[in-house]
């Protein structure tokens, strides 16, 4: 018998990976498959795709049945997808859409959430029937590669939502029970801010784009003569539209390698750095938009830091301290309005979010590297992810105290890097000079305690001075080898 013949028997016999699938899906708890089945139908309303989606939805739907064989690739692609009509007609969107809820809804972004929403209340009580003709159109398109029945079936779709969209939005600012019923039916009254956005948007989106269409596509700095055919660009719109003016900025925003600097435009249309005059001029929402960005990285940074991502929160951090340095810059912050108070609130937040990681870092570094008392029981070594753990702690306290002047944390920062700072070189000596003789059972401990405090003092003294603490750390630990009892 030949080694592949002896090997057949046992590679027909495991399960092939669709059947491997299958059996673990049905063994999860239902509570965990209605969740899973509901994240694959989110993300494929927001226009993701799932890999296998149709195969894990299958076998969570199908139970202990025999789970379908996927499709071929060929036959996969030439299926229609449920969420076409949505995806095709919200596309015109994509550039105001954002991830984040913020505290006060500003014109110009519309939560990605809100979508599938408003999608849901076209279909249900909206307009069924035309969104069952508009599906059927899309998912036609879909199969046949032909986008142009689309464009003229969204064409004709489009009066018909606006009629029927203003006139809900209209009859629910008669009173408090009719804009609570609305706001029912769109399951929050977010999604019916967004909406009155989402209407503008596909309404007007060629003149809404077309205003700065001669704009060029990167603008490294907003200023003088840039700054001045920015504002003749969209001073038409202003005067004419002002409605329409939000999404403009937003989509100028976007081109603007500093993007706080579109308070510039504000400025400028004010004549004035005084929040009271700008806040009277159709050009405030550039301020708004600003500040919710602001918003926006205060959240990532939280995010960021509940996930464990130093590197995003990092970004986030730095964003935040630029943004309100170059609003603070080029407009006047004083005074109590508005603007000044949501401001002072997003550092307050942010403060307070950044104070709790670093009072605890000072104390983390000294419980990891303090020298242990002899014993004769064994100890085992520092692990590597620890350690990277408190460098990143330790990134992130970097990050803070080099941007702290925008986020209140000058005096925390100073203090948690001067007691490192402090506690570092002092035990580093002392552990080298304990390694000599070190006993075998913590021996290894040691080593790893030197390793990791040599790490931490690239990070507090920088990569020169680690150099040499790592050559003389070596030379400890060479030194007391076969010397330990």
């Amino acid at each position: 018998m030949t080694e592949a013949a002896a090997k057949k028997p046992d590679s027909a016999a495991a399960p092939s990976p669709v059947e491997r699938l299958r059996a673990y899906l049905s063994a999860l708890p239902e509570a965990a498959k209605q969740l899973l089945s509901a994240e694959i139908t989110r993300a494929r309303a927001r226009g993701e795709d799932v890999p296998g989606g149709d195969l894990i939805i299958a076998a969570l739907r199908m139970g202990d049945e025999p789970a379908p064989q996927p499709a071929p690739a060929a036959a996969r692609q030439d299926r229609p997808r449920e969420d076409a009509a949505p995806r095709l007609l919200f596309r015109p969107l994509d550039p105001f859409l954002i991830d984040e809820r913020l505290e006060t809804k500003v014109r110009g972004r519309i939560m990605r959430t809100s979508l599938p929403a408003i999608w849901t209340f076209l279909k249900r009580d909206l307009m069924p029937d035309d969104v069952a003709a508009l599906e059927h159109t899309c998912r036609n398109a879909e199969t046949t590669g032909d986008e142009a029945p689309v464009a003229a079936a969204i064409a004709e779709f489009l009066p018909k939502l606006s009629n029927a969209a203003y006139a809900a939005l209209e009859h629910a600012n008669a009173g408090e029970l009719e804009r609570k019923k609305l706001n029912m039916r769109l399951g929050d009254e977010r999604v019916r801010e967004d909406l009155a956005d989402v209407l503008a948007v596909l309404n007007d989106a060629t003149l809404i784009t077309g205003v700065i269409a001669k704009a060029p596509a990167a603008i490294k700095n907003l200023a003088d003569e840039g700054l001045a055919n920015a504002r003749a660009m969209l001073d038409p719109m202003a005067a004419s539209r002002p409605g329409l003016l939000p999404f403009s900025l937003a989509l100028l925003q976007a081109r603007l390698t500093h993007r706080a600097q579109l308070v510039r435009l504000a400025v400028l249309a004010a004549d004035s750095d005084e929040p009271s005059k700008i806040a009277a001029i159709p050009y405030r929402v550039a301020v708004d938009l600003v500040i919710g960005d602001i918003e926006r990285a205060t959240q990532r940074v939280s995010r960021a830091i509940k996930d464990g991502r130093g590197d995003r929160a990092a970004s986030g951090i730095k964003e935040f301290h630029d943004s309100v340095r170059s609003l603070r810059t080029d407009m006047s912050l004083t005074g109590d309005g508005p603007w000044q108070r949501r401001v002072a609130k997003l550092r307050a937040d942010l403060a307070a979010l950044l104070s709790a990681e670093i009072e605890g870092i000072p104390g983390e570094v000294r419980r990891l590297i303090r020298p242990r008392q002899r014993t004769d029981q064994p100890m085992s070594a520092i692990s590597e992810e620890v350690v990277s753990e408190v460098e990143a702690r330790l990134d992130l306290l970097l990050t803070c105290r080099s941007h702290a002047s925008e986020i209140a944390l000058n005096e925390l920062t100073t203090r948690a890097f001067s007691e490192i700072q402090g506690y570092l070189d002092p035990t580093l000596t002392q552990l080298m000079e304990n390694i000599r003789s070190s006993p075998d059972v913590d021996r290894a401990l040691k080593i790893s305690q030197i390793e990791a405090a040599v790490r931490f003092s690239a990070r507090i003294f920088g990569p020169s001075y680690a150099q040499l603490l790592q050559k003389a750390a070596d030379v400890a630990i060479n030194s007391g080898k076969g010397t330990g009892r």
